[in-house]
């Protein structure tokens, strides 16, 4: 299952028998874009996976930061309440990497920073997530 924004600002991705999701957001997203957003975990990738505990990797090369807080807040929230255990972050610099590595996480998903997808992809592997 692949779910495209219509305005191109995320793809999500999720593959049959598979315990990982891939997500790309792009640009920078107002209240509504990221409603829209976690309406698609809600509805479609949280049934999808049934229960399962899943892991997670989010390409944010092309993510803008925006002013979102409550609202990505809500969406770990639901994150952690249904099934996510991992997440691994490529971003496009070892420059963001240390920024989002100091900046903590205070999630119950543990989190990691990559600035390589196979990096990501293979820590996730070695965390027991089918890719």
């Amino acid at each position: 299952m692949t779910i495209n924004d219509p305005k191109g600002l995320y793809s999500i991705k999720l593959e049959s028998g598979k315990n990982v999701v891939y997500e790309t957001p792009t640009g920078l997203w107002t209240k509504d874009d990221y409603k829209q957003y976690h309406s698609h975990y809600v509805e479609k990738i949280g049934p999808a996976l049934k229960g399962k505990k899943w892991g997670m990797v989010a390409v944010m090369k092309d993510y803008k930061t925006s002013s979102l807080s409550d609202e990505l807040n809500t969406h770990a929230a639901w994150l952690e309440n249904n099934g996510c255990e991992k997440v691994a972050i490529v971003v496009d610099s070892s420059i963001v990497k240390m920024q989002m590595n100091r900046a903590g996480n205070n999630k119950k998903f543990e989190q990691q920073v990559f600035t390589d997808i196979n990096e990501a992809e293979s820590w996730l592997s070695s965390k027991g997530f089918s890719l």
